[in-house]
Parts: C-alpha cells; structure tokens; sequence
C-alpha cells in the first residue's frame, strides 16, 4: 500500500513515506514483503520504481548472508536486472545502488550467477556502489568492525594476486609460458594414444642404426653357415626351402638377445625375398618373419625392411592370412600406430585392388585386436578414398572399418561421413546399426601374458587398466573468433530477417567445423536469448543449434549448459508439440553429454517446474521420469524440487498430475522418502490424504537399487509385490491397507477429530438429537440371516471382502447390510469417525456376547467385517477394546464347538495378521493369543496357509511374528500342517532366514530348527540355502541339539516370560513369547539376567562333578594326592548347567542388540562386550558366539555406511562414536589368538567385505575424525589377516575377490583392496605353509579358475585377479614342490582341473621345485638308517633341546644344536621331533639357518626373528619356557580349585571366586613336548620332577574319570 503512495509528487509526503516504510520493515521480513516489492519494482510509474529500489538498498543494509538467502537474493536481482535498463535515469541510479548494497552484504562472489547477463559499464557501477554502500545494525548505526566488511566485497581486487602468482612459477623455469602447456600435452598424446597396448609406448620403443650391406653378410654369416647363404639366393627352389628351414631351426634354438634381427630380416628379404615364385618358401619367409617379431628385438627398421613386400603379398590367396597375422605380429613389436601409418598408404598405393582391400581388412581386425590405440583423422582420407574406388570389394572393406571404428567412438565418428552421397551414407548407417549398443571388444594383443615373467608382470601392472578417452583422438578446431561480435549485435537485432541470417551463418560455421573445443566466445549468451524469440522459425533454427553444438562439442558441453540448459527447458512449454519435442530431444544430447548436476546446481529444474504451465509440466516431468532412474545420485539441492512436484500432483490438468505421479518413484530414487514425507507436511489438509496415498503407493515401487530402465510408478500390478525399501525410513513401515484407507475412506480418518477441538463438536449434538427419537429396539436382530448373505457374497451380487485399498464403496456396503440387523444407536455409533463413540458401540457388542448370544453368532461376519476396517485406526483406546472383544467373542465361539465359515474368516483373519505387526509389544501379544483361539475354531492347517501369506508384507514385525507363530504351529500339529505341501512351506520360511532384519531372521531359524527336530536331515530336501545361511542355520541346530535336553527341566517351570517381556528388546525373536498359540522349543528359553553380559560367578551353587575330560590337563606338572571316595560330593542339580545356559543366552541377548538402528543401544552392546573381552577367563564365554558377534557387528557397519552417514538427523559425533567402538571391540576380538581363530570363512569374508567398503567411503573425510576411522580400519583388516585362522582368511579372500569379478557394479578399488589382502597372505605363506589347509585352499582356488577360466580374460581389460589367483597356486609350488599334488583330493575331476595343469606346468618349468622335490625323496633314503646314539650323546642332546625350551638359553641351546650336527652329522633328531607341532619344528630349522648364515658372515641377524619385509609381528619363541611355567601353575591352581568344590580334598576349600569357564592358554608349547617324549623314550634316563608330577597326574587323573562316571 505505501509503495504504490510512492506516486505521489508532493517531497513532505514521500518523505513521509520512507519514514513509515523504513519503520514497518523491522516488524517484517523480507520474505514476508518480497511480493509487493517486487511487484512494485514492475510499476509503470518511475517514481514509485525508484523509490521502491531505494527502499529495498536500505532494508539490504540492515541483512546479513542469513537473513539475505540465495532464493531471496535471486528473486530481487531478476527485478533489478530490469530497472538497471530503465530509461529513467533516477531508477537505474537506485537499482545500481541496490545491487551495490546486496553485493557487500553476500559478497561478489555469491552475487555473480545472479548477474549472468550485465555488461562492463553497468557491473562497474554497481561495484561503484558496493564499494560506497555502509552496513547498519539493528540500531541503524554502521556495523561495528565495518573494516571487515568493506574489505569482504573486494573481489574485483581479488583476481590480482592470481596473475602475479602464475609468472612466478613460470619465471623460475626461465620458459615461455606456453612451454610447460606443450610438453604436458604431449605426455598426455604418448600416455593415452601409445600406451603399452602396442608392447612399448612410441617413446620406448627399442632402436637401431641401420646396417650396411656388409654388416649384414657378416653378422649372417657369423649365425649361418656359407653353404645356407648361397642356398637362399639359389634358382632351384628346393635348395631354397633347404635355407629356410635351417634358418628357422636356428633362430628357434636362440635366445631374444642373440638374434642379430635386422642381419636376419635383411638376409631373408634378399632377392628373391618375399617376392619368392614358390609358396612353400614364401611361406617359411613370412613365418620365419613372424617368428622375429615375437622372439626377438624387432625394431621399426627392420620392419621398414619387409613392410612394402608384405603389402604386395597380403592379397595373395595362399599366404594372405600369414601376412596378417605377420604384420600384427610386427605392431606388437613396435606399435599399432606407427605399422598403420606405414601400411594403410602401401595398400592405397598399391595397383591391385585385392592388396587395398585386404589391407583395410587387415586393420579392422587390428583394431579390435588392439584397441583404437591411433589418431582417427588422418585414417579418414583413406577411408573417403576408399569409398570412391571403384572396386566394391574395397567399398565394402572400407565400410566394415567405419563400422569398427564407430563400436569405440560412437556417433561422433559418423559425422566425418555427412558430406557423402546419400547412397553410401544410407549403407554406412546400415552397417552402424548392426553394431550399436555393443561394447567394443577387450584388447587382446599388445599384452604380456601373465605369470611368464615376474619383472613383465610388475612393469605391465597398470597396463590393463589404462583408459583412453575417444575425445582425445579427434582433433577439435577451436572457432571462438568466428562469433564477432558484429555477429553477435545481428543475432539480437531487431528485426528478425537479420536475426535469421545470424542463426544461419552460425549453423554453417558449426558444421564446417565439425569437431569444436569448448570455446564459442559470447555465442551462449546470444542462443539463449534467441531460444525465448517470439518467431517461432528462429526457435527452431536455435534449437538445431544447439543440437548441432551437443553433437560437435562432446564433453565441452559442460561449460555451457548452466547457460543453454535453462534455455531449452523453457522451450518445453511452447504451444507448438513439434518445437517441444525438438527441445527436449536437444536437452536431453546435452544431459547425454555432461548430466544433470549442473542443472540441480543452477535451480534451472526447481525454476521451471515452478511455472505454472501444463505443457512444460508435462514435458519437463516426462523427461526427468526416463532421466533420473539411470542418472547417478543428485545432491541433496534437488530436494527443493519436492514441493513443486507435490503441486503438481494437484495441478488441474489431469495429463500433469498424471505425470506427476509417474515422476514420483524416480524423484525419491534420488530423495528418499523422508523428504517427500516431511514434503507433505505444508501441504492443504484438504488434498494431503490423496496426496499420501500416492507417495505409499509409489513407495512401495522403490526399486531395491538402481535400475536401467525406468519402472512407472503408475503400474497397478506393482503395488502387491513385496519390495524391500533400501532408502531412508523415517517410522516402521505400516501394512498397505493402512495407508489407502486414510486415502480413499471418508470413515477411516480419525486423526481429523482428535487434533481439534471443533471436530469433538458433533458428538453432543448428536447425543441430543438421539434423547428426542432414541432407538429402543435391541441392538442385533436376526431379520437377514447370514446363509442369504453368503449366497450373495459367492453369486458375486455384493462385493467381495477382499481389498488391498479400502475404499468408500467396501463401507457403504457394509453398513447397507448391517442396517438391516442393526438397530439405529449402534449404527450411529459404528459409522461415526469419533472414537469415543467407536469404544461405545464395542461396549455393547460386549455385552450382546451373552444378553444376544444368538444374534451375535449369526452376525458374526458383519461384526468381523467392522472390525476390519477399525483395524486401519490408530487410536490405541480404541484398538485395545477391540482385541479384548475378539478375546471374549473367540471363548465364547470355542466353547460352543463352533467353526468358522471360510468366508467369515477370509475377510477377517488377513487383516487381523496385519495386527500383529503393530510396534507395540502388548498389542502383538494380545493378537497371538487370539490367533491361539482361532486355531480352536478355524482348522490350523488353513491358518497356516493365511500366516504363510502375511510373510509377504514389507512390515519386519509383522513377517518376525507369522514366522514364530508358524513354528509354534508346526511344534504342535506336525510337519503336515504345512500348507500346500511341507516342500513349498519349508522353502518359503527358510528364505526368511537371509532377511535383512535381525528378528526376522531369528524367527526363521527358529521355525526352520522345530522343523529340523521332526524331519532330521530330510529337511535339506526341501530347502536350499546360500552358504552364509546355511552356517547360521547349522549353529543353530546345534544350539538347539545341546539344549534339548534341559527342555523339559525348562518347560515344566511356570512361565516367566511374562515378567521379561517388558526387558526384551524388539530385535530379539528367539526368545520366548507369552501366551504364544503352542509352546515353543528349547531354543525360546527365558532368559534370567539383567542385559549386562555377566558371567556368573556364583561360588555358593553345588556344581556337579566337573568333566574334567573336556580340559587339556596333560600338561599339569603338580602332584596331586588321590581323595577317598567316601568324601565325594556328587550333588544333583543342574545349577551349574543353568548358570553356563543363561551367560549363553545373555551373551546372545547382547549381541543381537547391536544390529539395532539405535546407535546408543548399540554402542552400550558393544561396551558390555568390550568388558568381557578384558578379562580373559570371561571372553571365553564368547568362544561359540564369536560367528554371530562378527557377523552382528558387520551388519552394524554396513547400517552405518548405509544408514547413518546419509541421514539428516544422525549426528557426524554419533557416527564417528559408533566407528570407533565397532572397531575397538574388533580390535580386541582379534588380538585374543584364540577368539580369532574361531571365525569362520563365510563370515570373514562379510567382515572384509565391509570393513573395505568402509574404506572406499568417500564421506569419511567430511568427518573431524574420519582420517583416523581410515587408519584403524587399516589396521583392522592387517589384524585379520595376520590373527585369524590364516585358512579361512586366505579362502575368504579367493571367495570375496571372485564375486567381486563376478560383480559388475564392483569397483576396480574395490577389487584391487582385496587383491592387496592376497598379497600380504602371498607374503606370509613361507611362515603359515604348515598351518594351512592346503586341500581347502586348491579347491577354493580351482571354483575361482572353474568360473573363471584362463581362456575367459581376454575380453577383461584386467587379468590381474587371476594373475593374484595363479601367484597363489606358483607360491605354494616353491614352498610344497611336488608334494602340492597331493592336496587335490577336495576336488571333483581333478584330472580336469586347471589348478592341477597349472601346478603341474610350474613343476615343469621349475627346476628348483623338481630338485627340491628329488632331495626330500633322497633324504629319506639317506636316513632311514640312522646312526643311533649311545647314552652319553642321547644326553647331551637331550640337554640342548632343554636349553632351547628356556628362555635365558634359547640362542645357546641352539648354537650347542648347531654344533653338534657340525660334529655328529648322521645323529637321528627325530625322536625329540616328531611329536613337537610343526611349528616348532620350522623355529629350530629358521634357527640353524640363521647361525649358518652368521657365521658364514652373510646375514648379521638374529636367529629369532625371520627376515621379511612386511609388518607381521614374529613369534617370541624365546618366552616358550616362562609360559611353560606360568601354564603350569595355572593348571594346578584350576585345579585345586576344582578338586575343593566337588568335595575332593580334606586340606581345605579355597574362597576363591570360580568362574564356570577355564580358558587355556591359547599359544601352544611344543618344546615340553619334546621334553616328555625324550624322557618316556629312554626309561634310564634320570627323569625331572615336572616329568614325574605328569607320570602320576595322569594316572591320578584317569582314575578320578572312572570315579566320576561310576
């Protein structure tokens, strides 16, 4: 109002004006004002114009970069952009001013992309104007620290530093600048173009000076005899064939640096030559050539020397194909490149058309061969050449070239060809089109083999995956300075013929051009303003422009599409179809050729989609349905096209909300749901519940990743299928009917009379209308009976009971039948939205239970039928009085014998199993009892057939509850009341088994073990389970099988399930339920603790006799005094038994806790297990959790990754936190040796998986501590591979790299990680070899080369998997020889194998491995009669082996040991070896080497530590005597203990605090070993006191079994 009073001339009152304007903006803001300003700024009056911008620059003073956002800042600079053009010069003053005042307050930087199109003059003066603007505060007075301020909006200062920083570097190098450009370009041409695909890059190619006719005789002469000499250049043929072949017998015995090459080439070439009449000495020639120029060092001036003789030869009918494969032989020698240019100019010189052809022939097999390894353009020429000859065989050569070239280059390739005559180009199309869409084929020459060579393999490491860009071989003109600017001023002219002629001149420069760089000068600008003309022609014209432009420039496209983009997208809602779909045809080229990001980042799609038009709606939706599914994830900045799209949805056209809901999946592919979801929160109440219903529907077509081709939202079909939501979940996901009946149901919307209270209203009003006409009829007659309804229901006159969607017309049908047998209060009542009155009418159905019994029985169905559609309320009052109803209604029906008709309980059992996936525990509880009471009056075996469909439902609880229900079912009626068959039941539940959700996956195993418990191993008939399933199913049976016995002990106790259901958590399912249908197995057994993991320690308990047969007491060296059997306490009950139960079970209670969303919940989980972890007596309880503890923590990584670090509302400190303690406690699961080495290969390998994912995660360095996350997860992986069973890890690592190479979205990162994990496991096998199991490690090497032979990579452009693969197989052949074959007894047919013809090859190549192999069997031939000892040397030996188990006197002991092998070298070790593990073993060996070799002075290390260059840690054999000691005393002290508890001892019972679980020792002790054997060997011997305590412990111990067996 008070700008448009800016009109006013009088100066008292504008003054006025301002001074009310600038007081009312504090009470506002400039959101709040930005339409009337800006509608102001559009006024015709100048004055109101000027005022209106002053006004904006004093409300710009007072504005930081918080209150002053980019949507608002856009919004003002588009109007000012305007009146900066204004013909009043008092308005462009003020808008100068203005947008100098904006400036300063966001700086110059965040101003510019609003400004695209001012020019100099005006910039300058708003830079003016910046420069003179003052900031205020909120008093009015100029901003404290204004220096920072003013100095902010410097930019136009800023770019000064920038040229001065730029000569310095130049400077120094003492170059012109453009020297560094040049040199750095043709690295990049030698890099892409010449790379190691043709054997050597152009500038390493091998060279030679060229040799005289002399040199030649002589070199010749010096390698061939005189007599062969003469014989080549002989007349009679044979004599000449005679030559060839000695000379192809001798260059075959030579080696590569023998052959003189170019004397040979040069002597072969003589007359005759390769001009030779005779074919068979032609051919010896040419093979003689080839073989050359792969076993020698053939250079470019030997081949200089045979080119043009092979080219008059490679149309010959005979020796055509030897030609070919001779001169791809050469470029394999030199280079692709440099054997084209030499050869393609031959052939077209050449008189016979058959050598033309050929020769073209010839190079498109090269290039696939090759790869297109060489300059596109200058083939060309010939190619055009070709196409004009008049032979067709060379036509057709030609054409066949184009259409090889055209697999690698694309269309870019086909407009060398525009100019041709229709005819031909018509052919060459054909011939495009035969090959569009293939991939060109992998590069199949030009690289060394692998496993030939180790340093080939290490130079050609990177070969593979070399890259060449197809841009970069064409050559691109760059046209900038065509677009004068003379031509730019016609191309804005006002008159459109001028204009026109502008467009035309630019159309013919482009195409002239052909190939263009990014450079087109001010030409974008100029297209833009010509894509918004009011001549439709010229529109037109500038969008084949920009075709034209899409298709020239290539990737240079990115520079202008922030510019072009938002051009054509407004072309999108023209009138005219013809020009809308020219737009977006161009659009989408330029898409093709760059993305989408740069349209998200400039809001040219938010903007777009902003205007209200249908056609560019329908268009621009349309398009971005068919874009974004492929497209790769957009910033979270496309979020704010959310609102626009929900708008849309509403539009009144149908075509755009049509779609509109099209473009709704594909929107949250790259959104999420979460962002639609809070989306609808500004949405009218009015149309949010179609609009919900919408997105639930179009939720549920998420795909599960990104699919290539675009699934429509709009397909009915897809509603029903189950697809798994991996996008973000805001609340757990409710069951489909909910969703539509809050949509299409007038009666199901509660939530509109709960929030307000004008909706409670109604109810009073309708209380006192019922007082003047009240019903007093009884509530339920029988006046329709419920046969007459099912007779209608099966003749299909009513509507099924049968709904994915509740919709109006399901209710209206229900109360037209209900009105007929219900009395009018009731029906009020039932049919009203408020829940109050819902209780109400529940009330007297309850007390119609026994008042109405009949009428309530023969109403059964209607009343079921309402209570469906209550089912899809949310009011938990409500709902609570409803399952009570059914509890009572479901007694009384049981206790009657009545049975449930199929159609009362088809539509009403589906949509109480969607009850039973409600998030509270109470109510899920109270639906399983009332399942209890159905299966009274319903046969179970057609309730199971409806709890088999409920496990099709997206809702995890609702599928975790169906499936414990299903298990209860089968413990109870059998295994046949599997519906339709136990075979198809049993698949589908044991599918179950791999869901993603913890609960979900206990109740499947649970379910799938009550099954095994009744069909044994028939189960695995009927179901087939993926690897890491099935362990997890097998741990569980066992589990199961350990505690069947104690399942009647547990049964037989009252239920106190009730009492810890409050404790459980909801991911835990294998626990036991209350009031489930039928009891549960032993597996479910409550659980009596806290969820602290504590062992319990409870020293007041009577264990029973401790089976003191599962320790390893071997090693005890106390005397221990035998106990009376009359003192004996052998006490009965199972405490003990009960107390080691329930750590299990607290153990697996804790566990399963850190697989929840929950980042607390799962950091205190980890925290418990952490303590644990500490004390190593209580770890071992973790003994046989470690596979489900790994694997929990795995899944949690992989939530994080996933989940977490993409969420809003996860804290970055929270993620970091949850990181941290994940891999402490691996850390620590790890550095426990016998811990580690309990895990398994299935889950080693999800562990790696995840832990190298982690690693890839780009996202990481956003966080304050993601660097160190990296390195702890580096060190991470070290630890399981140098801590785990190194035979797992190693077949975990063949495994994970395999389907990593069977995967095509796995990243070459990825697969090069896992690869660098082989290698280090490659680096340790000289010290592991004995620990491994080599059986398991040749098979699993054999399934990887079985799916992925040799033969198959050649179409890879990396082998180097199978080369790590086969590096494995040639190590353990060095390390085993020939003993290796032995080992392949795992696999199937290994006489087919590839592994036993690879390792019977290396045993062939190798002859260090046969040798190795000829003294192992030499040996035992030499010592299988060795000299024995006599008595004073047996001593001495014994006395050095003594030595070397003490850790002061380990080095002495085995320099004595050396010694004495030096003196008495045929003296038999053997008898203090052989029982000693094989570990110990290879340290007395490694040991004697070492001191060998330090006396010899070539190795000055220490004997104790192998010498390697990687970071294991080595073994400190040296401690093996403290240990010794220290396990001892252990022993003893456990064992006392044990002995006082049972009531073995008189001297005393120690207080000592017992825990239930012994860990031993992990690290074992072979030098005691050797120790007993010697003295059990040699009876003489005088035996040490620990020898003796053995002697008689064992024996003592051995009688306390018998006793405790008795």
């Amino acid at each position: 109002m008070i700008l448009d009073k800016f009109k006013e001339k009088k100066p008292a009152v504008v003054t006025a004006l301002r001074d009310a304007s600038d007081a009312i903006y504090p009470s506002t803001n400039l959101e709040a004002i930005s339409e009337d300003v800006v509608a102001a700024l559009d006024n015709k009056n100048p004055q109101i114009k000027t005022e209106t911008a002053s006004f904006l620059s004093r409300c710009f003073s007072k504005c930081t970069t918080a209150t002053l956002p980019k949507k608002m800042l856009k919004m003002f600079c588009t109007a000012l952009l305007k009146t900066i053009n204004d013909t009043t010069p008092e308005v462009r003053e003020a808008s100068y001013a203005a947008l100098g005042m904006a400036m300063r307050v966001v700086t110059e930087k965040n101003i510019m992309p609003f400004l695209p199109d001012v020019d100099a003059i005006k910039m300058q003066k708003i830079k003016e104007s910046c420069d003179k603007a003052v900031l205020l505060n909120a008093k009015g007075e100029p901003r404290s620290g204004g220096g920072s301020a003013v100095s902010k909006p410097a930019p136009a200062k800023a770019p000064e530093p920038k040229p001065v920083a730029r000569p310095k570097t130049t400077a120094k190098s003492d170059r012109p600048k453009t020297a560094p450009a040049k040199s750095t370009s043709k690295k990049d041409t030698k890099g892409k173009g010449g790379g190691k695909k043709g054997g050597a890059a152009a500038g390493e190619l091998p060279t030679e000076s060229v040799l005289s006719d002399e040199a030649v005789e002589d070199k010749a002469g010096a390698v061939f005899p005189g007599d062969t000499l003469k014989q080549l250049t002989s007349a009679n043929w044979k004599d000449r064939l005679a030559a060839m072949e000695n000379i192809t017998q001798t260059m075959k015995g030579m080696s590569k640096d023998e052959i003189p090459c170019q004397a040979v080439v040069k002597t072969v070439a003589k007359k005759p030559g390769l001009k030779d009449n005779n074919f068979q000495v032609l051919k010896l020639r040419i093979e003689l050539i080839t073989l050359l120029a792969k076993n020698a060092k053939f250079t470019k001036v030997s081949a200089e020397c045979v080119l043009s003789d092979l080219v008059d030869k490679i149309g010959d009918v005979k020796q055509g194909k030897s030609v070919q494969e001779c001169l791809s032989c050469i470029a394999e020698a030199t280079s692709l490149e440099f054997i084209c240019k030499e050869v393609i100019p031959l052939g077209f010189e050449n008189k016979n058309p058959k050598n033309t052809a050929e020769t073209l022939v010839w190079l498109a097999q090269a290039v696939k061969d090759f790869g297109l390894k060489l300059s596109v353009k200058p083939l060309i020429t010939y190619i055009k050449k070709a196409f004009a000859a008049t032979n067709p065989a060379v036509r057709a050569s030609a054409i066949t070239v184009t259409s090889v070239i055209y697999m690698y280059m694309g269309q870019q390739f086909r407009m060398f060809f525009e100019d041709e005559k229709p005819a031909l180009l018509q052919q060459i199309d054909a011939e495009f089109e035969k090959v569009k869409g293939e991939k060109p084929p992998a590069p199949t020459r030009g690289v060394v083999a692998g496993g030939e060579v180790e340093e080939e393999e290490e130079e050609d490491e990177d070969a593979p995956k070399e890259e060449v860009n197809m841009a970069d071989l064409i050559d691109r003109n760059d046209i900038g300075e065509k677009f004068t600017p003379e031509l730019m001023e016609s191309l804005v002219d006002k008159n459109w013929k001028i204009r026109k002629e502008a467009v035309e001149k630019i159309s013919v420069i482009l195409k002239e051009a052909k190939f263009i760089n990014g450079n087109l000068g001010s030409l974008p600008e100029g297209l833009k303003v010509r894509l918004g003309d009011n001549n439709k022609v010229l529109v037109g014209l500038t969008i084949g422009i920009c075709v034209t432009l899409a298709t020239n420039m290539g990737p240079h496209c990115k520079a202008h599409i922030k510019t072009i983009g938002p051009a054509l997208l407004g072309c999108f809602g023209d009138m005219k179809p013809l020009l809308r779909q020219q737009a977006v045809n161009a659009l989408t080229l330029w898409t093709d050729q760059t993305s989408l990001l740069p349209l998200v980042e400039c809001e040219a799609l938010m903007d777009t989609l902003k205007m209200e038009n249908p056609n560019l709606r329908i268009e621009l939706l349309g398009w971005l349905t068919e874009k974004l599914p492929d497209h790769k994830k957009l910033p979270v900045e496309f979020r704010m096209c959310i609102p626009h799209l929900l708008s849309c949805l509403e539009d009144r056209n149908g075509e755009v909300r049509k779609k509109a809901q099209d473009a709704v999946v594909p929107f949250m592919i790259h959104t999420g749901y979460d962002s639609v979801f809070k989306a609808t929160s500004k949405l009218k109440p009015a149309s949010k519940d179609q609009i919900m219903a919408i997105i639930e529907k179009a939720r549920g077509n998420l795909p599960a990743k990104p699919v290539k081709q675009v699934k429509k939202a709009a397909s009915s079909s897809a509603v029903s299928k189950p697809v798994k939501d991996d996008y973000d979940e805001p609340e757990p996901a409710k069951s489909r009917p909910v969703s539509a009946a809050l949509s299409d149901s007038g009666d199901a919307k509660p939530a509109k009379t709960v929030k307000g209270k004008g909706k409670a209203a109604p109810p009073p009003a309708t209380s006192k209308k019922k007082k003047a006409d009240e019903d007093t009829s009884p509530f339920m007659t029988l006046t329709e009976t419920k046969e007459k309804r099912f007779k209608e229901e099966k003749a299909l006159k009513v509507l099924k009971w049968n709904f994915i969607e509740l919709r109006g017309e399901f209710i209206e049908q229900l109360r037209t039948q209900m009105e007929k047998n219900f009395n009018k209060t009731i029906m009020d009542q039932m049919f009203q939205t408020d829940f109050k009155l819902h209780i109400k009418a529940i009330e007297s159905l309850m007390k119609c239970i026994n008042s109405l019994h009949d009428e309530t029985v023969g109403n059964l169905d209607l009343i079921l039928k309402w209570f469906t559609i209550r089912f899809f309320d949310t009011n938990p009052s409500m709902l609570n009085k409803a399952i009570e109803y059914l509890r009572e209604v479901f007694t009384m029906l049981s206790d009657e014998d009545y049975h449930l008709v199929e159609l009362e309980a088809s539509s009403f059992i589906p949509y109480l199993i969607i009850k039973v996936g409600e998030n509270k525990d109470n109510v899920r509880r109270e639906v399983r009892s009332i399942f209890k009471l159905i299966c009274k009056v319903y046969p179970a075996s057609k309730m199971f057939t409806f709890l088999i469909d409920g496990l099709k439902s997206k809702n995890s609880k609702q599928r975790m509850e169906c499936l414990e229900e299903l298990g209860c079912l089968i413990e109870s009626h059998g295994i046949n009341i599997c519906q339709p068959t136990p075979a198809q039941a049993l698949k589908t539940i044991a599918g179950n088994i791999g869901d993603k959700d913890n609960g979900v996956r206990n109740a499947a195993l649970n379910t799938t073990v009550v099954a095994y418990m009744i069909l044994q191993d028939k189960l695995f008939k009927f179901i087939s389970l993926k690897e890491k399933d099935q362990s997890m199913l097998d741990e569980r049976i066992k589990r199961a099988m350990k505690n069947k016995p104690a399942q009647a002990a547990v049964e037989e106790r009252p239920r106190t399930a009730p009492q810890q259901q409050p404790q459980k958590p909801p991911s835990q399912s294998n626990m036991q339920r209350p009031h489930t249908a039928m009891p549960k197995s032993a597996s479910s057994n409550s659980v009596k603790k806290e969820f602290a993991l504590e062992v319990d320690d409870d020293q007041m308990s009577q264990p029973e006799m401790p089976k003191l047969y599962q320790y390893d007491l071997d090693e005890l060296f106390q005397p221990v005094s035998l106990p009376s059997a009359g003192n004996r306490a052998r006490p009965a009950s199972p405490m003990r038994n009960m107390n080691s139960q329930d750590a299990s079970s607290a153990v697996a209670m804790v566990i399963s806790q850190i697989t929840t969303s929950d980042i607390t919940m799962c950091i205190q989980a980890l925290t418990q297990i952490d303590e644990v972890l500490k004390d190593e007596e209580k770890a071992e309880v973790l003994s046989n959790h470690v596979d489900q503890l790994l694997l929990s923590m795995s899944m949690q990584i992989k939530m994080v990754y996933s989940t977490h670090m993409s969420s809003e509302f996860t804290s970055k400190d929270d993620v970091t936190r949850l990181y941290r303690c994940l891999l402490g406690t691996l850390l620590a699961i790890f550095q426990n040796s016998s811990l580690a080495k309990k895990a398994s290969k299935d889950v080693l390998k999800d562990l790696v998986n995840s832990l190298i994912t982690i690693l890839l995660d780009n996202r990481l360095t956003s966080l304050e501590e993601g660097a160190q996350v990296i390195r702890t997860v580096n060190v991470m992986v070290v630890k399981i591979v140098e801590h785990a069973d190194h035979t797992s890890v190693l077949s975990a690592l063949i495994r994970l790299l395999q389907d990593c190479v069977t995967s095509e979205t796995c990243t070459v990162k990825f697969i090069e990680l896992i690869m660098k994990c082989v290698w280090k496991m490659i680096r340790m096998l000289p010290d592991i070899i004995n620990d491994l199991n080599l059986d398991r490690i040749l098979l699993d090497t054999h399934l990887f080369l079985k799916e992925f032979p040799s033969t198959s990579w050649k179409n890879r452009p990396s082998d180097l998997p199978l080369r790590t693969v086969k590096t494995v197989l040639h190590s353990l052949v060095k390390l085993k020889g020939a003993k290796i074959i032995q080992h392949m007894g795992s696999i199937e047919s290994a006489e087919n194998s590839e592994v036993k013809a690879y390792l019977q090859k290396i045993l062939h190549n190798d002859p260090n491995a046969k040798n190795e192999w000829n003294e192992e069997q030499k040996t035992p031939r030499s010592t299988q009669k060795p000299k024995k000892l006599n008595k004073n040397t047996h001593d001495i030996l014994a006395e050095i082996f003594k030595k070397i188990g003490s850790k002061e006197n380990t080095r002495e002991g085995l320099n004595d040991l050396y010694d004495f092998k030096k003196k008495y070298p045929d003296a038999d070790l053997e008898p203090f070896l052989k029982k000693s593990s094989n570990f110990f073993q290879n340290y007395i060996e490694r040991g004697l080497k070492n001191i060998e070799q330090e006396r010899e002075g070539k190795v000055p290390s220490d004997f104790g530590v192998s010498v390697r260059s990687d970071n294991l840690q080595s073994t400190n054999d040296s401690s093996v005597g403290h240990q010794e000691k220290q396990q001892v005393d252990y022993y003893r002290e456990r064992l006392k203990t044990l002995r006082a508890r049972c009531g073995l001892d008189n001297e005393g019972k120690l207080e000592t605090d017992i825990t239930p679980v012994i860990t031993k020792p992990p690290s074992p002790e072979p030098h005691i070993q050797v120790e007993i054997q010697a003295a059990e060997k040699e009876p003489e011997m005088p035996r040490s006191t620990s020898t003796t305590d053995v002697s008689e412990l064992k024996q003592r111990l051995e009688r306390i079994k018998k006793l405790a067996k008795s």
